[in-house]
């Protein structure tokens, strides 16, 4: 039987069976075959760009890494611009299990007869590491001292040897979500200038480099493939060791980055530019009426890294909606602005407003205490902004853990005149565990009772589980009980166990195609379940949309197709199951200038259900003399996402 594996490694395995190549092919390219300007089109601009020793080598690090690796590396060569070798640091490394199952024993153990499996000659490496060479399909494969996969090496294959039908690659591919990471949560992706003694050369491949990522250039070659399987977006939570550099405290790139390829510019400068346009159909008195919206934000970002020991991040956003009654004008807010310095490269300490984003289910996440829901988790963009912290993190690397101590301040309003500071405090313990991860929180709070949560995710086979616990005392907004006909204040019995769940599995289908079925739901016990509560809740505040019952369902089918266009059209209903409620949402996502950094969403959305159910009610206004805007029929519109 097949040891459980990723799935979107067994994806990506399904992907290259039937591609007989001279190479081991990973995430769509090729080594001997695959073009530099043809990875600069799938993957966007790299973080670092050097020309060393005729190559040029094109490094993609942090939020830029494709999807399900911590780094990678492609090595060109500097004239004809061919890609020679892929370094990989992969975020979940396969199992030693799973590298034989796909790609043979070793060659003491494989059978001789023709048509038996791949074998691998194992060589020692520095600090008691072993090197994996299957030499017949130019894959090498690192293994350090606790024999886990540390990195993978794709090259061409030996000359000598003959070529053989490609069994599957290894890498992630990434997450599947119908949204994309929130600009405070870039890492600043960009295209540092080259550092090398080699001068960019029109006729070279550094001359094509610098001309295919500057936005100036004549665009996509001739004859591109569009068969390249271009990257999911990376997972917004990255690896789950945060800081970790790697076994005996090297760099991050196992290959021993040369002092040239560590230099890079001290400051950048980029963000995000965010523009909706969308129309509510609302039914009043028997009417219908329209009411359209277009809101615009713009997140700009400074990042200063004087010193690879520190690190300062700032950013500032800028909301405007021209169609708005309620607003005066444009208006700014801090997003995140944080400092990230490390002491002895053993404790990592990070102070300021910084983006805190817990939990692995898509909707419901109730284990994400410093955070308030998202109120349109649907939305491409999160528009939920920094918490106010000092984090101080210890990786252990042994474990491929880490834990976070955690000190809150939150400034929240006590009465008209009067506003006070509420401190609090955590500690949150993550760690890799076989082919998933497991996190373990808990929160104090001044005012609040502690809370704990549990969060977990796993693959096996085909499919993809999650699951969040949280063990709470109180809730996020006030509780209320009915007293008759009015409804009183009430304070919470004991703890409650708050769940949230999911499964999705992911297909391949005509090379180019992938489909993701996702189902999930929530359990709430500080819901309700009498409709009466919810004009109560939504005149005095205390409503939070998919936070009301106490019993939440999620379906999903997401199809899309592979390449630099990221095509997907996404189908997506919720159901208030208690109070047969609903909300059915067609999506279609896609890059339309084939360009990763422009992204386009248009949607439409339907509430249907009974009459006064969650989904459709009409909200009533904390103001008595403001009348409802009526019930919601339909809400359509189309966002535009461009990074810069």
């Amino acid at each position: 039987m097949m040891p459980p594996l990723p799935v979107r490694a067994l994806a990506a395995a399904i992907l290259f069976w039937s591609l007989a190549a001279s190479a081991e092919p990973w995430n769509g390219t090729e080594p001997g075959t695959t073009t530099l300007q043809q990875v600069l089109l799938s993957f966007g601009p790299p973080t670092r760009q050097v020309h060393e020793d005729g190559a040029v080598v094109l490094t993609y690090q942090r939020k830029a890494a494709p999807g399900g690796t911590r780094s990678t590396r492609f090595h060109f060569d500097a004239r004809q611009g061919v890609l020679r070798r892929v370094e990989v640091v992969p975020t979940k490394p396969p199992t030693q299990a799973g590298l034989v199952a796909l790609y043979g024993p070793a060659c003491g153990a494989a059978k001789s007869s023709e048509g038996g499996p791949d074998c691998h000659e194992e060589e020692a490496a520095p600090a008691r590491q072993r090197w994996w060479h299957y030499r017949a399909r130019g894959l090498s494969v690192l293994l350090d001292k606790q024999r886990r996969v540390k990195s993978m090496r794709y090259t061409e294959p030996l000359a000598s040897a003959s070529p053989t039908p490609a069994r599957g690659s290894m890498a992630s591919a990434g997450s599947e979500g119908a949204t994309m990471p929130a600009a405070a949560a870039l890492d600043v992706p960009r295209a540092a200038p080259a550092t090398g003694t080699l001068p960019p050369d029109t006729d070279s491949a550094s001359g094509l480099a610098t001309a295919a990522v500057d936005p100036s250039g004549a665009g996509a070659p001739d004859g591109f493939e569009d068969q390249l399987d271009a990257p999911a977006p990376a997972p917004p939570s990255g690896a789950i060791v945060e800081g970790w550099q790697g076994p005996e405290g090297e760099a991050a790139d196992p290959w021993h980055e040369t002092a040239q390829e560590r230099q890079q510019d001290v400051l950048a400068v980029g963000g995000i530019y965010f523009q909706r346009a969308e129309l509510t159909g609302l039914r009043s008195q028997g009417k219908t009426s329209y009411q359209p919206v277009l809101p615009a934000l713009a997140d700009i970002y400074l990042d200063a890294t004087p010193s690879k020991h520190v690190r300062g991040f700032m950013m500032g956003r800028l909301a405007y909606d021209p169609l708005s009654t309620e607003a005066n004008g444009p208006a700014a807010v801090l997003g995140q602005m944080w400092l990230k310095f490390d002491v002895a490269q053993r404790l990592f300490v990070t102070a300021g407003r910084q983006e805190i984003r817990w939990g692995s289910s898509q909707i419901w996440n109730p284990t994400d205490f410093l955070q308030a829901p998202n109120p349109d988790p649907l939305n491409i963009f999160d528009l939920r902004t920094g918490v106010d912290m000092v984090r101080l993190t210890v990786p252990w690397e042994a474990m491929a853990a880490n834990l976070s101590l955690l000190g809150t301040a939150n400034v929240e309003d006590v009465s008209e005149d009067l506003r006070r500071v509420r401190y609090g405090g955590g500690v949150r313990a993550e760690m890799a565990v076989g082919t998933g991860e497991i996190a373990a929180t808990a929160v104090f709070d001044q005012s609040r009772r502690p809370r704990y949560g549990l969060d977990a995710t796993m693959a096996l086979g085909l499919l993809d589980f999650n699951a969040e616990v949280a063990w709470v005392g109180d809730g996020n907004t006030r509780l209320w009980a009915r007293d008759g006909d009015s409804f009183v204040e009430r304070t919470l019995e004991g703890r409650k166990l708050l769940v949230s769940a999911g499964v999705s599995a992911t297909f391949n289908f005509a090379e180019l195609y992938r489909a993701v079925i996702r189902v999930e739901g929530f359990h709430n016990p500080l819901g309700y379940d009498d409709r009466a509560f919810l004009p109560w809740l939504s005149s005095q505040g205390d409503f939070r949309p998919l936070f009301h019952g106490r019993y939440y369902a999620l379906g999903q089918v997401n199809i899309g197709r592979r390449g630099v266009s990221q095509l997907s059209l996404i189908f997506t209903t919720i159901a208030n199951v208690q109070d047969a409620s609903y909300l059915s949402r067609l999506a279609f996502n896609s890059s339309p200038f084939d360009i990763r950094d422009i992204f386009v969403q248009t949607f439409v959305e339907v509430p249907y259900g009974e009459r006064g159910s969650e989904f459709r009610f009409e909200s009533i206004p904390a103001d008595p003399t403001v009348s409802g805007s009526g019930l919601g029929v339909f809400r359509a519109g189309v966002s535009l996402y461009v990074r810069i």
